[in-house]
Formats: C-alpha cells, sequence, structure tokens
C-alpha cells in the first residue's frame, strides 16, 4: 500500500514535508499507493510520526489507542510509526498486496513492488526453502521471500528497523471455529451468506467508483456477482479468460447467462492468446518482474490492462471463495503424501532443502493463508494497471460464518449453487456438467512456447542450474521427452516461470529471455 525509503539519520529531527506524490523528510521518503479506494493519515508529534494507509473498508484511524487487534481487523491497513532510531511497521488482516522490505546499513527500503527492490537482489542471496517451495509446489504462508535479503510483511506481523538490522515479529495465531455447528431449525444459511456479502460490499458500492468483475463463469464469481447486483451496485462490467474449444463454449454459455441475470457488461479476452510465455507476454519480454507471479500471468494482465482502459478503479473477484467452503482437515482422509517424482530434474541444494520447507511458517492467519499467498502474485498487476482489487469471500465475519457451517453446506459450494438457484439461474450455470480450466491452456503455452523456451535456456545456462537448485541433465531429458510426448509435465512450468523471473530481476539489463 505504500513505497518508502527511511534513513535514520533523518528520524533524529524529523521535518516532513508533502512533495508532488510523497511525504520527505531529508533523504527520506514515503509514498502511498494514490488511488480511490484508499485514504491516507498524517500524523506528527514528540513522541514520532505516523502514516496510516488504509482501504474503504478499514475504519483504523490514528487516533485509535495503540491501533488495537480489533481495530486492525477491519478491512486492510498498514501503520507505519517513526521514532528517533526506530521504525515500525504493522500490517492489518487484510494482505491485499505485499509489502516488501530490504535493509542497507541504516537505510530500510520497503515497497509493494518486487522489481523496485531489484538492486538488493544477487544470485548468491537466494533463499533455500523458497526456491524449494517453488520448485515443488509446496507453497507456504512465511515472511521468506526468494531472496534472504528482502522479507515479506505478513498478516498482523510487526516489523522493527533499528541500527541493529530489521527484525519481524509475527502475531499470536488467530483464533478459528474448530468445529461445525448445527443448523438451527429453518435457518436459511443464504441469508447469512447474502447479508454478509452486502456489508463486505457496501463500502465499495457506496464509493461511486466504477467497479469491474473478475468473471469466470464459475461458482466463486457468480455469487459475488449476484450479491453486487441484490445490494445495488451499479452497472458492473464483468471480465474474463475464455478458454477453447467445447469447454469454452459452455463457459460462454454461463457467462452470457450471468451477466445477463445481473445486468452486466461482459468483457471477454480469449486465453490462447494470451497463453503461458507467449511472445509480448512479460516473461517473453525479459521485463523485471516478481518469479512468484501467476502462472497466467500474461492472460491476467491482459485482462488487468483491458479493464484499466475501460475506465474500472475496482474489481471485484471470486478468490477466497473456494478456501472459505473447503472442508477441514478433520473432515476428510488425509490426502497422500506428495512425491517428488514428477520433479526429476531437482538439483542437490533443492533436494537438501526439502527438510527445510516448513521452517519460519507465518501462524494462523485470520484469512485463509491459500488466499493471501495468491494475493501476493494476482494483485499487483492490477495495480500497476490502477486497480484495487476486492475480495468479499475475505470479509473476516463471513470468513467465520463460513467456518461454522455443517459440512454438507459446504461440501462442493452447495452454499452458493443454492445462492444462485434462488436467484434465478439456470442449472447449467449452477449445476455445470463440466467447468472452464486451464489445462489445455497450459499445455498449449508449454507446448508453443514454454519447451522453446526451455531449450535456450539450457543452451545458455540455467541460473537455476548454476545455483545448484536443478540437474540441467534430468530437465533436458524431460524437454526431450515432453517434445515427444502428447503431455507436457506442467510442473515444467513452475521451473520456467521461476528462471525466467529470475533472470528478469539479476540480468544486468532487459535484454528478453525468449
Amino acid at each position: 500500500m505504500l513505497s518508502f525509503r527511511l534513513a535514520l539519520a533523518d528520524l533524529t529531527r524529523p521535518a516532513w514535508h508533502w512533495d508532488s506524490d510523497r511525504w520527505r523528510c531529508g533523504e527520506s521518503w514515503v509514498q502511498p499507493i494514490f488511488h480511490p479506494a484508499l485514504r491516507h493519515e498524517f500524523d506528527y508529534h514528540a513522541q514520532g510520526t505516523a502514516i496510516l494507509v488504509r482501504d474503504l473498508s478499514s475504519r483504523v484511524t490514528l487516533a485509535e489507542p495503540a491501533l488495537s487487534d480489533e481495530a486492525l481487523s477491519r478491512g486492510d491497513a498498514l501503520v507505519l510509526h517513526m521514532q528517533p532510531g526506530r521504525v515500525t511497521l504493522t500490517a492489518g488482516v487484510g494482505g491485499t498486496v505485499p509489502l516488501y522490505l530490504a535493509a542497507d546499513g541504516e537505510i530500510l527500503h520497503g515497497s509493494w513492488d518486487l522489481p523496485a527492490l531489484r538492486r538488493f537482489l544477487r544470485p548468491s542471496r537466494l533463499q533455500d526453502r523458497a526456491v524449494a517451495r517453488v520448485l515443488t509446489r509446496r507453497h507456504r504462508y512465511s515472511s521468506d521471500t526468494l531472496f534472504t535479503d528482502v522479507t515479506m510483511l505478513t498478516e498482523r506481523a510487526i516489523a522493527t528497523f533499528t541500527t541493529a538490522g530489521c527484525q519481524l515479529t509475527y502475531p499470536v495465531p488467530a483464533e478459528h471455529v474448530t468445529h461445525a455447528r448445527d443448523l438451527r431449525s429453518g435457518a436459511d444459511p443464504r441469508d447469512g451468506l447474502a447479508y454478509l456479502l452486502a456489508e463486505a460490499l457496501h463500502p465499495w458500492r457506496a464509493s461511486g467508483a466504477m467497479m469491474g468483475l473478475e468473471l469466470s463463469g464459475g461458482l466463486d464469481s457468480a455469487t459475488v456477482a449476484v450479491a453486487a447486483h441484490q445490494s445495488g451496485a451499479p452497472t458492473l462490467r464483468t471480465f474474463g479468460l475464455l478458454v477453447g474449444g467445447a469447454l469454452g463454449a459452455e463457459q460462454h454459455r454461463r457467462r452470457v447467462a450471468i451477466a445477463e441475470r445481473v445486468g452486466a457488461t461482459d468483457d471477454v479476452l480469449r486465453a490462447h492468446e494470451h497463453a503461458p510465455f507467449c511472445a509480448g507476454g512479460i516473461r517473453a519480454s525479459g521485463v523485471a518482474h516478481d518469479p512468484r507471479g501467476e502462472f497466467y500471468r500474461e492472460a491476467f494482465e491482459a485482462l488487468a490492462s483491458r479493464a484499466a482502459d475501460r475506465g474500472v478503479t475496482i474489481m471485484l473477484t471470486g478468490n477466497g471463495g473456494d478456501e472459505i467452503m473447503a472442508p477441514r482437515i478433520d473432515e476428510l482422509p488425509p490426502p497422500p503424501p506428495q512425491s517428488l517424482a514428477e520433479v526429476s530434474w531437482l538439483g542437490p541444494r533443492t533436494r537438501d532443502a526439502i527438510a527445510a520447507i516448513d521452517d519460519n511458517l507465518a501462524p494462523s492467519a485470520v484469512l485463509p493463508t491459500p488466499t493471501l499467498m495468491g494475493f501476493a502474485i494476482h494483485h499487483p498487476a492490477y495495480l500497476r494497471a490502477g486497480i484495487w482489487p476486492v475480495t468479499p469471500f475475505t470479509h473476516p465475519r463471513l470468513v467465520r460464518f463460513a467456518e461454522q457451517l455443517p459440512l454438507g453446506v459446504r461440501r462442493g459450494k452447495k452454499l452458493y449453487r443454492d445462492f444462485l438457484t434462488r436467484a434465478g439461474l439456470p442449472s447449467f450455470v449452477t449445476h455445470p456438467q463440466r467447468t472452464e480450466h486451464f489445462r489445455d491452456l497450459m499445455q498449449y503455452g508449454l507446448r508453443h512456447h514454454g519447451l522453446p523456451l526451455a531449450e535456450r535456456l539450457l543452451a545458455e545456462g540455467m541460473l537455476l542450474a548454476d545455483q545448484g537448485f536443478i540437474d540441467p541433465d534430468g530437465l533436458q531429458r524431460t524437454v526431450r521427452d515432453a517434445r515427444q510426448s502428447a503431455t507436457v509435465p506442467s510442473v515444467l512450468c513452475d521451473t520456467l516461470v521461476l528462471e525466467a523471473g529470475l533472470r528478469s530481476l539479476l540480468a544486468p539489463d532487459s535484454a528478453p529471455v525468449a
């Protein structure tokens, strides 16, 4: 929600002033994200200087005593407090965008955009366990980034910067409902869902901003679309990526039905025109970008650009809808242990790091951690397009409501299906025989763009191979076999995404990788 450069020397006798788009004090500066969805407060007093950035759904103020946990649980907020010799950052529960921190002597740098910190990124300072998580798809919510010199501020965490460096303190684990409850006789959980979604949407509906909706044609985004319409939101523009073939035809039919039901203007991009690693995409161009980005980043960045061209400043999404309906660990048999066999090209450094993959994990969060991890990779593209993403399913009261629902209501997203049925949507929307997926898009991107990229990278010499994270001979065999096979291993995408992203950050220039 902001970027900054803070030198401890400037905080001894602070004299902050506003300069165009940021506050300045000596060589220090703080630049909040300027957007209609955000509010900023600046407070200077004898005990120090405080800056608050919050979204419209948050009621946090700098006047609130000690910025209590209860206050920070309302919407998304970030508090920066500066005193002589000390900088403190406190995050709220929302995690809408990441905040990356890097210390350089007695100067602290921070940004929501990792490439802004690329001067601190070196191939010799890769974080082994973080790289191993990416290559094996064993993702974890943590303050770890791919680089040992950069830290991510996780939800409710506190970062403290002094002459001793930057220290991050995790919060106590968030409390959750651990067992489902029985519904009271006559109770209809659809009413609770409708009420809480309306509550989550109210600040954005009342803002008067141009709202879009990331509409897939699935249950989650359809539920948000109906809730927005029922709560009196102005006319929506819906945006989506249309997959190909018969599956795409069914997806299009659902999209049309949903858009007509809520009176939306629908805008569609053909996903195959923006396949992973496609020419002109961010990875092929070599433009500096976060290696942890969305698999289908090329397509979603095209969607964000289209929405911005249409004047959208707030984008509703169905993100988080899967997680709040998911069965708990005690409600389903444990999944089989993950195998590394499909990633046959792992190098010794990665295999050694597997044992530490669960080190330094953030404690239980207020929101589902898979949702928070998705925010960090999905949302910066919207910010670069001038759009603030809003995820109604992560409203804390709705998360807590869902935790209490019986498994029968959550299983298969029955609650969403029943909600959409009551709203008058046809059965081919509420109970589709086949739902959209991006597996074919992944195969297309890997076959037409990924394999040629892999061959080129192997010929040039890969950074991940040089650092011992992958075995180039093993990867070469996989690529050669994939050329002769009907299916390309999808996990190959993870390696290529990571290699392309690291090269974009660590290269001395912006030479393309493909």
